[in-house]
């Protein structure tokens, strides 16, 4: 094998990565797994190691994703003792996976078969803003009223994420800061 498409270290990650790059620029129509070897630096025949063929990848590139924006989720509603932040924190866990990450978002997003009742971080969040919802009203908010406002807040923190990455909508150099000045104008 060349020397300069000799691969240590965590190849799936680096295809995975090098993958969603080149599907930002060129589509997912046009990638093949030739192409995606190619963007790593690695043999044709190194991505059959990990993927058995271009839809294997895909359905990959997606439980990534979804493992670690869950994984973020998760530690923010681990990590949060104040019950009243908890809709807050996780709101800019959310904004923030996804500014730091765009290409996961343009990726998870773009894709069509995402059932949003069982997908595992919506799962969560919603589980998380259900219990608040309940918490604060005293158990006074009928189930289609709490999912309104889980909507809602959900409608929230999603189209932030996309906002993030346009600039000069918001200030990026106190990024934190701002996205939580945004979410907390927002009584619920």
């Amino acid at each position: 094998m060349k020397s300069d498409t000799y691969h240590h270290g965590n190849l799936k990650e680096e295809l995975i990565e090098k993958g969603l790059e080149y599907i930002d620029k060129y589509g997912t129509e046009t990638l093949s797994m030739r192409k995606l070897a190619d963007s790593a630096g690695v043999s044709p025949a190194a991505p059959y190691a990990h993927f058995k063929n271009k839809e294997a990848f895909l359905s990959e590139v997606r439980n990534y994703i979804t493992n670690q924006f869950l994984t973020t989720l998760k530690e923010t509603t681990d990590n949060c003792s104040k019950q009243e932040r908890i809709l807050l924190e996780l709101g800019k866990s959310y904004v923030l996976f996804f500014y730091e990450n765009p290409l996961y978002y343009q990726f998870l997003f773009s894709l069509d078969n995402i059932d949003i009742e069982t997908y595992a971080p919506f799962v969560l969040f919603k589980k998380t803003a259900e219990e608040v919802l309940k918490n604060l009203s005293g158990n006074k908010l009928d189930e289609k009223t709490i999912y309104a406002k889980v909507i809602a807040l959900w409608s929230l923190v999603h189209g932030l994420s996309s906002i993030v990455t346009i600039k000069g909508v918001i200030d990026t150099e106190h990024l934190e800061e701002e996205v939580e000045r945004i979410l907390g104008s927002i009584s619920i």
